[in-house]
Order: C-alpha cells, then sequence, then structure tokens
C-alpha cells in the first residue's frame, strides 16, 4: 500500500471514530455501519477505495469492540435472556441492513 493510501484510511479511520464518538449508540451504529458496507461492497470500488472505505471508516466505526463491551455488561448483569435477544436481533437485523445497502447500492448505479 502506498503512503498516500495509507494516510487516506488514517484520516478515513478519523472520521469514523469521530461520527460513532458523535452518535454514542452501539445499536444504531451497527445498523448504520451494516448499511454502509453492504452499499459500498455492492458499488465494486478499486482496492484502495474499498481499503480506504471498508477498514478506515466502517471498521472504526462500527468497532466490534463496542458490541462486545455492551455484551459484556448484560453478562454482568446475569441478564441472560437480554443477551440472547439482543445478539439474535443484531445478527439478524445488521444481515438484513446490510443486504437493503447492498440492494439500493445496485438500484442507485
Amino acid at each position: 500500500m502506498s503512503l498516500a493510501n495509507f494516510i487516506f484510511v488514517l484520516i478515513a479511520a478519523f472520521f469514523g471514530t469521530f461520527l460513532r464518538f458523535c452518535i454514542n449508540n452501539n445499536f444504531l451504529i451497527s445498523i448504520i455501519g451494516s448499511f454502509f458496507f453492504g452499499f459500498i461492497i455492492a458499488k465494486r470500488f478499486t482496492k484502495p477505495i474499498n481499503r480506504i472505505l471498508l477498514s478506515g471508516f466502517c471498521s472504526c466505526f462500527t468497532s466490534f469492540s463496542g458490541f462486545m463491551y455492551f455484551l459484556y455488561e448484560l453478562v454482568n448483569l446475569q441478564d441472560y435472556v437480554k443477551i440472547f435477544v439482543y445478539l439474535n436481533i443484531m445478527i439478524v437485523l445488521n444481515l438484513f441492513m446490510m443486504h437493503c445497502g447492498f440492494i439500493i447500492s445496485r438500484k442507485i448505479t
């Protein structure tokens, strides 16, 4: 990867992290991030652009660690029903939103 692309990944990561900080809602961030991910994948950008958008922006925006921290808090509360429901809803809803992003991106092109 060239130095310019590396800098663009860092800039995209900064904006993804900044938006995550501004929204501060794991559920909403996960839904929006899955939609963006599907939208970007469907566009078939070049490899450097995909790396900038997916590895830079989307990875820092959605941050799997934020999702895991929320689940860890539920484990500490020993609320196993909420854990089961939240996990299933998040997985199904995120797959659905990623598919919606993919379909909408294809319709726009």
